[in-house]
């Protein structure tokens, strides 16, 4: 159906190319105009993304294997987490599945086949629940990802998940992608957004025309005067639009990660070194990741300014990252959100709704989910903002809880870093909290899939198990204890089995879906000057 009303968003990049490409493939993008800066750099780093991802690109219409070979993006499963809990190789693959009630067990297919299948009620017992028992107990060596995650042994063997040219892991939001977040937006700016009909125009804001936040007209350098009924800010840390209105953020001052040195590198050994999913490695100050993409790594260390200085991160960067391919760039931010995030005629989407920190990949999420929540509120072109900025609200808060929990919950004792966080998650009673959310309505599988988080309950009983938590008891059916037993084993084994008939990783993707050498995908995509 199409809109009268006039969209205007500010701010390319990520954000803005797919807000502009949504927008118009639901909207009609002739009432749409987006307005990049060439003043403003993007940021550009996280290229590490989660499910929703995926589905939004294939909700506009974009086959995986023709976005993948253009921008170099390669698939993930998980995100495996070394290192966090003691500092001596531990690890843990956080991938992607989902709970299914207890019940489920007794039928032939336990997964969950339509959205009516998943439930909030949380009083009934949960695969989770019955997993979290194996686990106290020792039958599965408290390997919570190595019985819950079917992609666990593809992981384990940087194997792809294919069989015959068909995707092994049929069940919905069971992969992911590593993605270069620049030429994914270039490729949704000139596939999607603007044969559309967007309305594309490079020029910088100057000044904004309001009253209570309904914002009339913006000028921009060139003197041109632009009008609109609905505005968005998809300006990143910039915030071009709702800081000249004054919104205010809600600091996150218990984050003490606002740092990151980050840096590109090339393979030396591709074959083993591009792996299918992201390395989220625990350092003295902080935490490291290593994200593979077709032709190069992206790298970066991500601390706490308040333990480490700028230098030393940097020179700990440069000793552990070789063969880099340029001078590692030192970003800066102040963990916080909006305090609201839409409001009379204008709203924010993306990095300007706020930002914690990189980790878990939570930037792609925040734009998709803020992008489809303002979609609805914009329903029958009257605005109704009130839903937006609640779950909004739910959804980053909640992200923080869940990342902040990675560190106070932590064992390590090696820095002041990890004694301080370890510290801070007694005085806030994180332990406690971790079984709250567990339990939360707004943690179920239910409502995560309708987007009020990124983070449902089995990825908090994950993190439980993982860290070292002492999980309470249940009291469980006994035949179906026994049944779960025997479904977790059957499924951990079916799957050791399959994956050692896939090919590796790398020669993979390799040969169906770029069908050339990297360096040569590199030279055609890219040219001679890589700033990729």
């Amino acid at each position: 159906m199409k809109s009268v009303l006039k969209i205007v968003i500010v701010g390319g990049g990520t954000a803005g190319w797919m807000a502009a490409a949504y927008f118009a493939k639901h909207r009609g993008g002739e009432n749409i105009t987006l307005i990049e800066s060439d003043r403003i750099p993007t940021i550009g780093v996280g290229e590490s993304v989660t499910p929703h991802v995926a589905h939004f690109f294939s909700e506009l219409g974009i086959k995986d294997h023709d976005w993948m070979k253009k921008t170099g993006a390669v698939y993930k499963y998980a995100n495996k987490f070394v290192n966090w809990r003691h500092n001596k190789g531990e690890y843990e693959y956080f991938s992607f599945n989902y709970t299914v009630p207890g019940n489920n067990f007794y039928k032939d297919i336990t997964a969950n086949r339509s959205y009516m299948d998943f439930s909030d009620d949380v009083s009934n017992a949960r695969s989770i629940d019955y997993l979290a028992q194996h686990c106290s107990d020792s039958i599965f060596n408290k390997r919570f990802d190595q019985y819950f995650n079917p992609q666990f042994h593809y992981m384990e063997k940087n194997v792809a998940p294919f069989y015959k040219d068909e995707h092994l892991l049929n069940q919905p939001f069971s992969y992911s992608h590593h993605i270069n977040a620049e030429m994914a937006s270039n490729y949704i700016r000139d596939e999607i957004a603007k044969p559309a009909g967007v309305t594309h125009i490079i020029d910088t804001v100057t000044e904004v025309k309001s009253f209570n936040d309904i914002i009339s007209s913006i000028t921009l350098s060139s003197g041109r005067v632009i009008t609109g009924h609905v505005f968005i800010d998809c300006s990143g840390f910039h915030k071009a639009l709702v800081s000249k209105l004054g919104w205010k953020d809600r600091p996150y001052d218990y984050h003490a990660i606002d740092s990151a040195y980050v840096c590109q590198n090339n393979y030396v050994d591709q074959a083993n070194e591009m792996v299918n999913h992201t390395q989220s490695i625990a350092e003295p100050h902080g935490w490291r990741f290593k994200i593979g993409l077709y032709h190069r790594m992206g790298n970066g260390y991500c601390y706490s300014s308040a333990h480490l200085s700028d230098d030393a991160a940097k020179q700990h960067l440069e000793k552990v990252v070789k063969d880099r391919k340029r001078e590692p760039r030192l970003i800066k931010w102040r963990p916080a959100r909006l305090e609201k995030f839409a409001n009379g005629n204008v709203a924010a989407i993306g990095l300007s709704c706020g930002f914690i920190e990189p980790l878990e990949a939570n930037s792609l999420y925040i734009i998709t989910n803020s992008i489809r929540r303002l979609h609805a509120a914009m329903e029958g072109d009257r605005l109704n903002f009130s839903s937006y900025n609640a779950r909004m609200t739910y959804t980053i808060d909640d992200i923080a809880d869940f990342i902040l929990v990675h560190y106070t919950l932590s064992q390590r004792q090696d820095t002041e870093f990890w004694k301080d966080m370890s510290a801070l998650g007694r005085d806030l009673k994180h332990k406690e909290l971790v079984f709250e959310k567990i339990n939360h309505k707004f943690n179920t599988m239910k409502s995560s899939i309708s987007g009020y988080t990124l983070f449902p309950d089995y990825m908090w009983m994950q993190l439980a198990i993982s860290w070292g938590l002492k999980v309470p008891k249940r009291n469980l059916d006994a035949a179906t204890m026994q049944l779960s037993l025997e479904h977790f084993k059957y499924f951990e084994k079916k799957h050791s089995m399959i994956s050692d008939l896939c090919e590796p990783n790398y020669k993979w993707h390799k040969e169906n879906i770029f069908k050339m050498e990297p360096q040569e995908w590199a030279l055609q995509q890219l040219g001679s000057n890589d700033p990729h």
